[in-house]
């Protein structure tokens, strides 16, 4: 890669982050404003009390390895999680996600699909902020095209990360930021084995329903 083809890479790299930082921010002004205005004001108990169930939606940046050459490449989409909160300090969670490849050039697309689901482990609150931990594996599909031919392929998949949610109101809360560590093992043109080490990281809106016993 040529000193100028990396400067780019890297310039591009860092205006996606800034973008997905500024997201993230509006969204936090916006659960201050909705805070400000909800019925009660930030001190009542409901927003902060534990749902039975949460359900998020969110848009995901990722950067990962090509192969385990190291090469890169950088992805952006969306990803949805339902989490049922079994006790305060454990949930269970399903995450699906959809992933689009950029600048592979020569008329190729290629989208990831990634379906996951394992333990979440809530942390002790700071405010109205909850931080989390979570462990996810699955599997994910890998779909392209170009010039009117499709291949695609199938991997396990696995997420370690966390994140951390400001409740908004007792139904609705704000996902700051989530950031995961995202493996993937999509086999080489060839057919020999390879892993993929992928960084996603999110930001978006999260449901809440139901009250825990």
């Amino acid at each position: 890669m040529s000193e100028g083809m990396a400067i780019n890479h890297k310039s591009y790299i860092y205006k996606t982050l800034l973008q997905i930082m500024t997201i993230a921010g509006r969204f936090g002004t916006l659960a201050v404003l909705a805070c400000a205005f909800a019925h009660g004001g930030c001190a009542q108990a409901p927003a902060l009390a534990t749902p039975q169930f949460e359900m998020a939606g969110t848009f995901s940046y990722m950067r990962g390895n090509a192969d385990d050459s190291g090469g890169g490449f950088n992805l952006d989409g969306a990803s949805a999680s339902f989490a049922y909160n079994y006790r305060d300090r454990f949930s269970f969670v399903g995450d699906l996600g959809a992933y689009r490849f950029y600048g592979l050039g020569g008329g190729l697309s290629s989208t990831m699909y990634t379906y996951m689901a394992g333990p979440r482990l809530p942390l002790h609150r700071i405010r109205r902020i909850k931080p989390f931990l979570q462990v996810l594996a699955g599997g994910g599909r890998l779909n392209a095209s170009s010039g009117g031919i499709n291949a695609g392929e199938n991997s396990f998949a696995m997420a370690i990360g966390g994140g951390a949610d400001f409740a908004v109101t007792r139904r609705l809360a704000v996902r700051l930021i989530e950031g995961d560590f995202l493996l993937t093992r999509f086999a080489h043109p060839d057919g020999s084995s390879a892993t993929q080490n992928n960084l996603r990281i999110s930001t978006g809106l999260v449901f809440r329903f139901g009250t825990r016993e």
